[in-house]
């Protein structure tokens, strides 16, 4: 197991991987790949995972060239980016939400960014606390 797996668990995770329907030059439907993030930033977050995992007291050098260390870890690498990918994504949404007024007619979209930072603030406590958990019994791995 490598970083391409954590990878592609991410992408899993978040449901990232998705078509959208187009049409060619010619009318015809063709179905486009549209992911909601790139391949870069989806390994930024797991990078920032791992430095986060690492910085965790008792402090460990561990680095995804470690196939045994992947392998066990994994599923809290993933968890740790995809708590990146939430806080980011809450950024994102909250600059979409916005009421409009037009002639009487009232549009309030729905508070994704507050549902999604609702969802990260829950779910860092947890994670910090597996984090803990593990960084204390990593010398008897």
């Amino acid at each position: 197991m490598k970083k391409e797996d954590c990878l592609k668990a991410l992408k899993a995770r978040l449901n990232s991987n998705g078509k959208t329907k187009s049409s060619d030059a010619f009318g015809n439907v063709i179905y486009i790949d549209c992911d909601i993030y790139s391949v870069d930033v989806l390994e930024t977050f797991l990078d920032m995972s791992l430095s986060e995992f690492n910085q965790m007291p008792v402090f460990t050098n561990y680095t995804y060239d470690n196939e045994k260390f992947v392998e066990t870890f994994m599923e809290v690498l993933v968890e740790g980016a995809t708590l990146y990918a939430l806080s980011s994504q809450a950024l994102i949404e909250r600059g979409r939400e916005f009421q409009i007024e037009d002639n009487g007619v009232f549009l309030d979209p729905p508070n994704v960014a507050e549902m999604l930072a609702t969802q990260y603030k829950l779910l860092l406590v947890y994670h910090f606390e597996k984090l803990k958990l593990i960084k204390n019994q990593i010398r008897d791995f």
